[in-house]
């Protein structure tokens, strides 16, 4: 059974194995023993309450071993500005002659500080496809669910921009590249440790994107051909696309409600533990904080019932609450499960 928890020390190495042939575009994922160790202590000061702490860090489980990576941000904009592109459209008429135009600007935005991150999303090549992707970044949905108070009522997620056969960007070339004087990857990696020379140097007013070469706009808003699927998941969850995207590479930003995600809306406590149980796959989840753990697992959402063996895998106590919900929107389920609340 894949388990999504908290990472603890124990996890370091087999992170580390798994991030140390990374590229390019994946500033938040840690690359280090020392970096992942930084992250889990990080993770360990906020749950204890410290506010200079801005990071949750979890891990899936596969058989004993650790085979993916997800994270939160709790907070974005606390120690330096969160910044994205927004794209617009403006519209100008004259009346003599009569004449029409319209062109697109993107201009330097933080409009995302003070919101909740989803970040950090990354699993081993040998598990991709089997449900381990979705347990990583749904899994982050219900912990924030058990948790709101420790979250902004705003989840956004920053989706990887497109990056060519090289691990080039071609926003970065078009666009970025022409305020801050650095390779892509030297400047990537850069923002991972320290990125307010971003809002130092990215000007404040427009760009206008018609005096641009007309390719330009393919790569606004384009994800990472990795990372389409992982959009997809959110989407499915209730997230929507906004008109903001990534500095660098262009990624697309969603966001959603912390109330409007499928997990929050579909949730409803198990009434009956049965592993002969029929339904679809949902997302079953308990405990706060270190001892939360999260599966995905079929179930039966209408009548309440979970198998017994995530209980037992779980190693809950009789009276402990296990959670299912729904892993995609679904406005006839949340109906339900407000009615059996």
């Amino acid at each position: 059974m894949n388990i999504f928890r908290l990472a603890t020390p124990a996890d370091i190495d087999g992170l580390a194995a798994l991030t140390s042939s990374l590229g390019a575009g994946l500033t938040t994922v840690p690359r280090t023993p020392e970096k992942i160790a930084a992250y889990i202590d990080e993770t360990q000061r906020f749950l204890s309450g410290d506010e200079s702490a801005n990071r949750i860090f979890f891990v899936v489980e596969m058989d004993g071993k650790v085979v993916g990576m997800s994270a939160i941000l709790p907070r974005l904009g606390r120690e330096r500005p969160y910044c994205s592109f927004k794209l617009s459209r403006h519209t100008r008429r004259s009346t003599t002659p009569s004449l029409k135009t319209a062109h697109d600007s993107l201009q330097f935005s933080t409009e995302f500080d003070g919101n909740t991150a989803l970040a950090t999303l990354f699993l081993s090549k040998e598990v991709r496809g089997g449900g381990v992707g979705r347990l990583l970044s749904l899994g982050r949905l219900a912990f924030i669910d058990q948790h709101r108070d420790f979250f902004s009522k705003t989840l956004m997620a920053d989706i990887r921009g497109w990056l060519d056969e090289n691990g080039e960007a071609p926003f970065w070339n078009f666009i970025a590249s022409k305020f801050i004087d650095l390779p892509f990857k030297e400047a990537d990696e850069l923002s991972s440790e320290d990125g307010r020379f971003i809002a130092e140097l990215i000007p404040s007013l427009p760009i206008l994107l018609n005096l641009l070469p007309p390719e330009t706009q393919d790569f606004i808003g384009r994800p990472h051909r990795l990372s389409g699927k992982a959009m997809d998941l959110l989407m499915n969850a209730g997230f929507k696309k906004t008109d903001l995207c990534d500095v660098f590479d262009g990624g697309p930003a969603i966001e959603c409600e912390i109330s409007d995600t499928s997990i929050a809306r579909t949730a409803v406590r198990t009434q009956t533990l049965d592993d002969d149980v029929e339904g679809d796959y949902s997302m079953l989840f308990s405990g706060h904080k270190t001892d939360f753990r999260a599966t995905i697992a079929k179930a039966d959402l209408r009548n309440n019932v979970a198998p017994q063996s995530v209980a037992n895998a779980f190693e809950l106590s009789e009276t402990a609450k296990l959670w299912i919900a729904a892993t995609r929107h679904s406005d006839r389920l949340a109906d339900l499960a407000s009615a059996n609340k």
